[in-house]
């Protein structure tokens, strides 16, 4: 599930990115790279984290238990970089960071390893429509 959300992000977030850099500015530009390669390796590394037998390193491991954290911090950039530019902002959008959010804080508290994968899955998959909407916002 992990490795399908890290693709995911990967391949179409690429094309958001080459779209954002097209018609936004070079702000929003690494914002938006910012957030995809942030929640695609965070994703990447959970996936590999529960194939191997190997023991992670301790920064590795860190990432991981604190991923949550870390694509929140990434997901809010290119909204707050939007909204810093006095762009109108949508709703939907901003339901999507919302939403987004909240599923991957009630991940922090999940014990099962596989419903924290799916609520995370989740909340990245809400928030990479709602950066696409707000790039979408920036480009009209």
């Amino acid at each position: 599930m992990r490795l399908f959300a890290a693709l995911f992000l990967l391949l179409p977030g690429s094309a958001l990115v080459v779209s954002t850099h097209r018609h936004a500015h070079a702000a929003l530009t690494s914002a938006v790279l910012l957030f995809v390669v942030a929640h695609a390796v965070l994703h990447a590394l959970s996936a590999w984290r529960s194939t191997t037998a190997r023991t992670l390193p301790a920064a590795l491991r860190n990432m991981d238990t604190h991923a949550a954290w870390m694509m929140l911090a990434s997901a809010w950039v290119p909204l707050v970089i939007h909204r810093v530019h006095a762009q109108p902002s949508s709703t939907l959008a901003a339901a999507g960071l919302v939403i987004g959010t909240l599923c991957q804080l009630c991940s922090l508290r999940m014990t099962s390893d596989r419903l924290r994968s799916a609520l995370l899955v989740l909340g990245s998959a809400l928030q990479f429509v709602a950066v696409a909407l707000v790039i979408a916002m920036e480009v009209t």
